[in-house]
C-alpha cells in the first residue's frame, strides 16, 4: 500500500509541476505549486519522516507560498483578453489519465526487471526526526541556513519596495 501511495503522490506532484508551468495566470500557477508541495509532504510522510512532512507544509505551503501569492496579487497588472485563454487547448482527461498510466508502466517495468517489489533500502535510524534535523541545520549546515534567512529577508524588503512603487503604475 505504501508503494502505491508513494507513486500516486509522485505522479500527482509531477502533474502539479506541469500545471504550474503551463498556466497563464500567476495565481493559478502558484496554487498548482502549492498542490505539488503538499504532494511532496505526502511523500515525506510515506517515507516515515513526519517532522519533515509537517515542516514542508508549514514552511513551503504556509509561509513561502503565502509570500509568493501576496507578491503576485500585489503586483498583478491588468489582465488582457488574450491572456485569459488557456495556454494548452487540450481536454482534461489526458492530464488526469497519463500520470497513473505512467506510474503503472514504471512499477510494472521495475517488478519485471528486478523480480521484487521492494523499492528502497532501509531508512537510517532517526531519519526525519526533529533531533536529526536540528543537528544538521544548526550544526553542519548552519551557514547555509542563515544565508537562506537573509535571502528571505531581502525578498520581503524588495517586495515591500516594489509595492510602494506600485501606486505610480498606470493601471492603478
Amino acid at each position: 500500500m505504501e508503494t502505491i501511495l508513494f507513486w500516486l503522490c509522485g505522479a500527482l506532484m509531477v502533474l502539479g509541476g506541469v500545471m504550474t508551468v503551463t498556466q497563464r495566470s500567476a495565481v493559478i500557477s502558484a496554487v498548482w505549486l502549492i498542490f505539488a508541495f503538499v504532494c511532496a509532504a505526502g511523500i515525506f510522510a510515506i517515507l516515515d519522516a513526519p517532522f519533515v512532512a509537517i515542516m514542508q507544509v508549514l514552511v513551503y505551503v504556509g509561509a513561502i507560498m503565502v509570500l509568493f501569492l501576496f507578491v503576485i496579487m500585489m503586483l498583478q497588472g491588468p489582465v488582457l483578453d488574450n491572456e485569459k485563454r488557456r495556454l494548452l487547448k487540450l481536454p482534461l482527461w489526458p492530464a488526469v489519465a497519463i500520470p497513473p498510466v505512467a506510474v503503472l508502466v514504471l512499477v510494472g517495468g521495475w517488478i519485471r526487471r528486478t523480480g521484487t517489489r521492494d523499492f528502497g533500502g532501509t531508512v537510517p535510524e532517526g531519519f526525519g526526526q526533529p533531533a536529526a534535523v536540528a543537528e544538521l541545520l544548526l550544526g553542519r549546515y548552519l551557514l547555509a541556513f542563515e544565508l537562506v534567512s537573509i535571502v528571505l529577508l531581502v525578498a520581503i524588503v524588495g517586495a515591500l519596495a516594489i509595492g510602494k512603487e506600485a501606486r505610480k503604475l498606470p493601471w492603478k
